[in-house]
């Protein structure tokens, strides 16, 4: 700021854009903007939220295009078919090609939907729709089941972009019961060959090595539970004396026979506990004194036929496990007990209950079987050093079996209609059915909305980028230039800036500078003069007054406390797949805990932070080129109660304490120039220094701290700090 100020030079602004734009940040703050387009999030969404476990490759992918200044064709065509082009070092693996077809890979998935059929469907159709809405500002998706009701787009339209997206394989296994996402090799097929025979070899000898440790537990367990399912009625009986009436523990496993390590289990299994429900112990709960040894035996029985038929069962499969093992066969899968069958059985005998028995204890086998075990386990050790390093993997999608797509009358895949063969939108084209389309399409599909010709992708991009410097667009519905979105308020204008991208390459970087240099855009918040003739601002004749995005927010506080982690890259999610609902994990990392920049944060789609949620973020399901924007008192009572603020406040005031050589107006001065960047006035300062020598002092007699973290949140909540002038 002091160096701006003391730059008389008539290049003083255009040098402070140069440098914004060659800072690292400025990826990470534009690429941001393009994330919202791209509907950009770390897990699938819909019913079980599983991860992508690469996503954050396609997010790099995009800050950096943007710090490079990729060229937008180039941007284009990578995102929508990178894995066909060749790459740019002549080798073997486009990985950078690769990661950018993540704009593909990435939307929402249900992927637990049983109509395999339909999710497919789904998932081309949510393609179309983030594409055409992307690159063109046409809602394409409504023309699904009938033509559009308002643009002059075709259900044969639609159903022949339809096809190009179910020519590209998306997942690894569509049909399976959860059907599995599509992670792409960014390594040579050699490699990868290589490693997956090398998985192979390590998962049939892991698999080889746990069925041996099944065996000896089978046996163990097995044991152990026909011992004592004879005596269940009296271990039932006992057990409620010993919880319900006090009985002593040794006492009754010494009268049973039975040992009192045991006991203990099953005391505590079958005392009552109101933090679970636990519907099959409801008989026994019930029982009075006079009939529990009835209702006991009833548990009893039903434990034993449920023992023989699962014993039936393992014993049928151990007898193919033998013949595999001596005719060096692949072994079949153990017989798996699925808890909804018999629920006390399976909580008793597998989810670690009184008879589960586990191979980290020696008590339940024999020293033969232990010692096997031991050695078991040394060799699991020994084969998890030989482990082959999954080589790396990207979010993405491929060229799959091309296709013949038909129309789908009323949406419905049991009712196609005419062909639909690989094709542009009619109104947009040239329609010809015989177009040369190879393959899916996709790379004819790329170029065409990349080349110089297409009337709406320049347009697009151009108001887009205007939108997010103004506020709002030259249209002002960013993602639909069609009959229902807002007429172009400059058209002139809006061809003229295409013209001018076009001329530069494609330059984004050179878009903002002709943008940012403009007088438009240097114009003041307000103009008394332009009130009437332009109330709303349609005429852009002032600087749209703003609120910080929620990234601005939080990122900003932690750049002014000094604690904002700068590192670039990566990722902060671990793991595949999805956990429980009510899993914590399932949640995304709190934006309030963590000091990385919010773009480097998690997303996990069916729980997005509050945080985020709060200050008109999106639910980065759909795309969304305009943040909506709210106003409500939540907000006001987030900078009052939230604890990411206040630690912030305490920073920032143990900061400016910190400086002994500095007297209060100094101080004061200090917090105006780093929270609200400018020069506080003479009035402010003497205000805020009455304001914190108000407060309590402290037995040294300095200023107590509580004080300066008061007037830093009073800052940091002000309209000043919140609102863009």
């Amino acid at each position: 700021m002091q160096e701006f100020l003391a730059d008389r030079s008539p290049r003083a602004f255009e040098k402070v854009v140069d440098r914004l734009l060659a800072s690292p940040r400025y990826g990470e703050k534009w690429g941001r903007h393009w994330l919202d387009v791209a509907r950009y999030a770390d897990s699938t969404g819909n019913d079980e939220d599983h991860r992508y476990p690469h996503a954050w490759k396609y997010r790099d992918y995009v800050i950096e295009s943007f710090n490079k200044d990729l060229p937008y064709d180039q941007f284009v065509r990578e995102q929508i078919a990178g894995d066909l082009l060749p790459a740019g070092d002549g080798g073997e693996v486009n990985r950078r090609g690769i990661v950018a077809t993540g704009f593909l890979a990435l939307g929402a998935k249900a992927v637990a939907q049983q109509d395999k059929q339909k999710m497919l469907y789904d998932v081309w159709d949510e393609q179309v729709e983030v594409t055409s809405k992307a690159f063109l500002g046409m809602t394409v998706s409504c023309a699904r089941c009938h033509n559009h009701k308002f643009d002059p787009i075709l259900t044969k339209d639609y159903y022949s972009l339809i096809g190009i997206f179910a020519g590209t394989r998306s997942f690894r296994d569509a049909n399976s019961h959860v059907s599995v996402v599509f992670e792409k090799p960014l390594v040579p097929k050699a490699e990868w060959r290589n490693y997956q025979a090398a998985r192979k070899r390590y998962n049939d000898n892991e698999k080889r090595l746990r069925l041996s440790l099944e065996v000896i537990k089978d046996q163990a367990q097995s044991l152990l539970a026909r011992q004592h399912s004879n005596q269940l009625a009296d271990i039932f009986v006992a057990s409620r004396r010993v919880y319900e009436n006090g009985a002593n523990l040794d006492e009754a496993a010494k009268q049973l026979g039975v040992d009192s390590v045991l006991l203990k289990k099953w005391v505590d299994f079958l005392k009552p506990d109101p933090q679970k429900v636990r519907g099959y112990l409801d008989e026994w709960a019930a029982a009075t004194a006079e009939n529990r040894a009835g209702v006991a035996g009833v548990y009893q029985a039903r434990f034993a036929k449920r023992l023989e038929a699962w014993g039936m069962q393992l014993s049928d499969w151990y007898t193919k496990y033998q013949k595999a093992i001596n005719e060096n066969q692949p072994l079949p899968d153990r017989p798996s007990f699925e808890e909804g069958e018999d629920r006390f059985f399976f909580e008793v005998y597998f989810s670690d209950g009184p008879l589960t028995v586990s191979d980290k204890e020696k008590k339940p086998f024999t020293e033969e079987q232990w010692a096997r075990i031991e050695q078991l386990h040394k060799e699991q050790e020994e084969l998890k050093k030989l482990t082959t390093r999954e080589p790396e993997l990207a979010c993405a999608i491929e060229e799959g079996e091309a296709v013949k797509q038909k129309v789908l009358v009323r949406g419905d895949y049991n009712n196609p209609g005419e062909d639909a063969p690989p094709a542009y939108p009619a109104i947009l084209s040239r329609y010809d059915p015989k177009l040369p389309f190879t393959g899916s399409g996709r790379l004819q599909l790329a170029d065409w909305l990349a080349r110089t010709e297409n009337p709406l992708s320049k347009r697009v991009l151009v108001n887009r980028v205007w939108q997010w410097h103004f506020g709002e667009g030259i249209v002002r519905t960013p993602d639909n230039f069609g009959k229902m979105g807002d007429r172009p308020s400059h058209p002139e204008l809006l061809d003229f800036l295409a013209g001018e991208f076009i001329r530069h390459g494609y330059s984004i970087k050179s878009l903002h500078r002709l943008l940012m240099n403009s007088s438009t855009y240097q114009m003041a918040s307000e103009n008394p003069s332009a009130i009437d003739a332009d109330p709303d601002n349609r005429l852009f004749s002032r600087f749209n007054r703003r609120r910080l995005t929620i990234e601005e927010l939080r990122d900003g506080m932690l750049a002014i406390d000094g604690t904002l982690d700068l590192t670039m890259g990566g990722t902060l999610q671990t793991g595949r797949g999805t956990d429980g609902e009510n899993n914590q994990e399932r949640l995304s990392l709190n934006p309030e805990k963590l000091k990385r920049r919010t773009v480097y944060l998690p997303l996990r789609r069916a729980n997005l932070p509050t945080l985020l949620n709060l200050f008109d973020f999106g639910d980065a399901t759909t795309t969304s080129g305009k943040r909506q924007l709210t106003n409500v008192a939540t907000q006001a009572l987030f900078w009052l109660n939230s604890e990411f603020v206040f630690d912030r406040s305490v920073q920032l005031a143990q900061a400016v304490l910190a400086d002994k050589t500095a007297d209060d107006k100094a101080r004061v001065a200090s917090l105006y120039r780093r929270i609200l960047n400018r020069q506080a006035t003479p009035d402010e300062v003497t205000s805020a220094v009455k304001y914190v020598s108000g407060s309590p002092k402290s037995p040294n007699g300095n200023v107590e701290q509580k004080s300066w973290q008061s007037l830093v949140r009073i800052l940091l909540c002000s309209n000043e700090f919140v609102y863009v002038d």
